[in-house]
């Protein structure tokens, strides 16, 4: 992290004709090319208010333990975990897929064995593109931001949400699974792709 952050400093105090070789040493050292799956627990204002603070981050560590070592399952690494959102990367989107999937089912199987006040369920968003991966620590990128719009903006409970950038690069399988739909975020409209899963109702 210390690299990163002393190139950024680096990046921000030489004169504007520099900053461009600097901005390729940054890309150089830390770009990767990854499939980011942004998840967001469901109704989280709400269920604070109703059950306090107390049994919802009860509720948060129930999530990561079904969810970690489905995404380490998958392939995948998560790169953090804050407050009621966990980010995960993949080499392959179809493991993003895969794992978000399992995740989802994991969740509604929980709630079913195991019923409570607060649902225990998620939203996912997957995106795939070159970002800026500082291991262990964080990421950052339009496909994270993309990522997290979905999972946490515009996804329902139990529900995933692809990019065209994610669907296209599904076998066939999987993307029949998918129907697309039109999204739209700050008066930009574009196409998503919307998982026709069966939900498992508590």
């Amino acid at each position: 992290m210390q690299k990163f952050l002393a190139l950024l400093d680096k990046f921000v105090a030489v004169p504007p004709e520099e900053r461009p070789a600097i901005e390729a040493e940054i890309w150089g050292a830390f770009g990767v090319e990854r499939a980011v799956l942004a998840l967001d627990m469901s109704g989280f204002s709400l269920n604070v208010r109703r059950s306090g603070i107390v049994s919802y981050l009860g509720q948060v560590r129930r999530m990561l333990r079904l969810s970690v070592p489905i995404v380490e399952a998958h392939r995948g690494e998560v790169v953090k975990a804050q407050a009621d959102d966990l980010v995960a990367l993949f080499v392959e989107p179809s493991d993003a897929l895969q794992a978000a999937q399992a995740i989802n089912a994991a969740l509604m199987a929980e709630r079913v064995a195991n019923p409570g006040p607060i649902p225990l369920a998620a939203s996912i968003g997957i995106d795939f593109g070159r970002i800026l991966l500082v291991a262990g620590r964080d990421c950052f990128g339009d496909a994270v931001n993309v990522a997290f719009k979905l999972g946490e903006d515009l996804a329902v409970a139990d529900e995933i949400l692809l990019t065209t950038t994610v669907r296209d690069r599904l076998p066939a399988s999987l993307q029949a699974q998918f129907a697309e739909a039109e999204a739209s975020v700050g008066g930009l409209s574009f196409p998503i792709w919307r998982g026709t899963s069966v939900r498992i109702q508590p």
